[in-house]
Parts: structure tokens; sequence; C-alpha cells
């Protein structure tokens, strides 16, 4: 008898161990984001003043839009990562008479690192890096469109250049934890080039964007 209680006792501190370990390992499976993102444009639209004789272009603009992403978690550390977003701003606007208008989408896979564990700290810091497609638009509405800097439209009132190209995102953030399954994303804050190809009415082509995307949002688990 008291052999039994003996082994009881041995398989018992063996049982709880394991269940203290594998309760320090679990880690959540996923994670949802989303959230406000500001884009810097390098445009490269300025070096274009001269050809139609007027300061209205600048080689660097800001894009307000969304930013949000899925990530499934590997291991408590590595997971990978699905994000898009999508920025717009007005490059140049004469009211009744011509506006152009700039979109950036991109759709982008990679990996991110951060502490998953279930019961992990409140502060979380985090990277990633991704890499896929950047769909950029620019739109001319209005009577002026026939500007020297594109062909003129066949309707003379709008003109529409699309880009896809090659993006990639260096970066990260801090994540901080108001409850067990809603993080804050204080901040964010990426390196995003964008390598064009072919060939643009906007002289665009053969040359890298050097684009930064900051911004703030909500994490779920």
């Amino acid at each position: 008898m008291k052999k039994i209680l003996t082994y009881s006792a041995f398989f018992a501190i063996v049982a709880l161990a394991g269940v203290s370990t594998y309760a320090q390992n679990e880690f959540r499976r996923w994670e949802g984001y989303a959230g406000y993102q500001a884009l810097s444009v390098s445009t490269g639209l300025g070096e274009l003043n001269d050809e139609i004789g007027e300061e209205i272009f600048e080689n660097r603009r800001t894009a307000h839009g969304f930013n949000g992403s899925v990530t499934g978690n590997l291991t408590r550390l590595v997971g990978l990562k699905f994000d898009y977003s999508s920025h717009n701003t007005t490059l140049f606007e004469d009211p009744g008479f011509v506006k152009i208008r700039y979109r950036n989408q991109q759709f982008l896979g990679g990996v991110q690192i951060k502490n998953n564990d279930v019961d992990g700290p409140t502060f979380k810091p985090w990277g990633h890096i991704l890499a896929g497609l950047a769909n950029q638009k620019i739109r001319c509405e209005g009577a002026d469109c026939d500007l020297t800097i594109n062909p003129p439209p066949p309707s003379g009132t709008v003109f529409e250049e699309t880009n896809n190209s090659f993006s990639m995102v260096f970066g990260g953030g801090l994540d901080i934890k108001v409850h067990p399954r809603v993080d804050i994303r204080a901040i964010q804050f990426d390196y995003n080039p964008i390598f064009f190809g072919g060939s643009q009415e906007f002289d665009l082509s053969d040359r890298t964007q050097n684009n930064w995307r900051i911004g703030f949002g909500i994490v779920f688990h």
C-alpha cells in the first residue's frame, strides 16, 4: 500500500509538471490587426515641374489610409503574415479645372517576430519582413487633363496611369496588452521600398521609391 501511494504521488507530480510546462509554452495561434496608417511617398514627380513650367508637384507627399493584417503563429516567436494597405492623396487640384489623385494599394506576405505567449508581457516589441505587390494609380479629372506630362486622353476629361510593381517592407513596432485578447498597437514604423519596372508616362520607370509607413491601431488574438 505504501508503494502504491508513493508511485501515485510520483506520477501526480510528473503530470502536474507536464501541465505546468505546457501552460508556459502555450501561445496564441493567430492575430488580426486593423488601424490607421500614413504613407510618405517618394513620388519623383517634382522633376515634371520643368516640363509644365509650374511648381505644382512635390517629390514627397503623405497619403493617408488603412492597414490590416492577419498572422498565423507557427511558434511562440515566429508567425506567417499577410498584410494589406490602401492609401490616397490629392497631388494637385485647381477647382473647376483639374484634380490629380494618387492611390497606393499593397498586398504583402512574410514573417513576423513577436512574443506570442498567452501569458506574455504587457509591452511587446515586434518586427516583420514582407514582400509582394504594390498597385499604384494616378488619376487626372477635369478639362485640363491634357497637360504635357501625359498624352491627351480620348475624352479630354479623365486620364489614368496604373502600375504594378514589386514592393517590400522592413519594420516593426510596439504592442501594449490591455486585455487577454486585445493589444493596442501604439506605433508601427516601416521602410517601404517599391521597385518600378516597365514604362510609365509619369517618368517613374526604372527607379526605386523610398517610402515610409507609420501607423497605430488594435490587435486581436
